[in-house]
């Protein structure tokens, strides 16, 4: 196993080939909580994409753009940090209009009224501030434009001490209401996220502006699932926590 990589600016999580090879394989197991649980929820909320043009945050893959053009959208653009990422995302892009463009989410700057949605999957819980980022999203929208963002769940960000268990059955809630850095091992390294609380996520769209339109909890579906077992596993605890709001369309 590698050493220790712990997320940042300067060495990002996925560009450690040990942990983009255990991701990966982590990504087509059965059942795996980002095809059983996000992508359906997240996909929802996106809703009719016909003519859209989309930014899409910390973009992995960028399988959203991939799915997003062929439902019509007329651009795409993903911001992706991870070189391995960025290599993989321009794979799935390729024979599209669909673009990427090789920066950090803390350091994006949007351009005004620029896109008619703005999208990040599983990305935010790696940045502190968020504040910025919410700025820069609203910017870059055009009145009447929506964000939909998910996010690891407050309840799990809030404690990591559950996953020495390996595949859990317990999930430990504790020190919630002390927002910050929270370290931990996953994928065979090191990597830091940051817990936020249910009420600083609203507070972050509402002061910055947007009208919140929906609030999903990751509740799972039995016809996404093909083992009996995990489906009920995950129908004890929220993974996933979803953001979708709009900018007002008169200033």
């Amino acid at each position: 196993m590698a050493g220790s990589n712990k997320m940042s600016e300067d060495k990002e999580f996925y560009d450690n080939p040990e942990v983009l090879r255990y991701y990966l394989v982590h990504r087509r197991r059965p059942d795996n909580p980002n095809d059983a649980l996000e992508r359906p929820i997240f996909l929802e909320l996106a809703g009719n994409l016909t003519n859209l043009d989309i930014i899409d945050l910390g973009c992995g893959d960028a399988s959203f753009g991939s799915y997003a053009l062929l439902q019509g959208a007329r651009s795409y653009e993903g911001v992706e940090v991870s070189s391995s990422m960025l290599d993989i995302a321009r794979q799935t892009l390729a024979g599209t209009s669909g673009k990427v463009r090789h920066e950090s989410i803390q350091t994006w700057q949007a351009k005004a009224e620029q896109v008619d949605l703005v999208s990040s999957r599983l990305a935010l819980h790696y940045i502190e501030n968020l504040k910025r980022v919410f700025q820069e999203i609203y910017q870059a929208l055009r009145p009447g434009g929506r964000v939909i963002i998910s996010v690891e769940h407050p309840v799990i960000t809030s404690n990591f001490a559950s996953l020495a268990e390996g595949h859990r059955t317990t999930w430990l809630v504790d020190n919630y209401f002390n927002s910050g850095a929270r370290t931990h091992m996953w994928l065979g390294s090191e990597v830091t996220k940051y817990h936020h609380t249910l009420e600083e996520y609203f507070d972050l769209v509402t002061d910055t502006g947007f009208e919140l339109t929906r609030v999903r909890e990751s509740c799972p579906k039995k016809e996404n699932f093909l083992s009996e077992t995990e489906y009920e596993r995950r129908l004890r605890i929220p993974l996933f926590l979803f953001l979708a709001a709009r900018k007002p369309k008169s200033q």
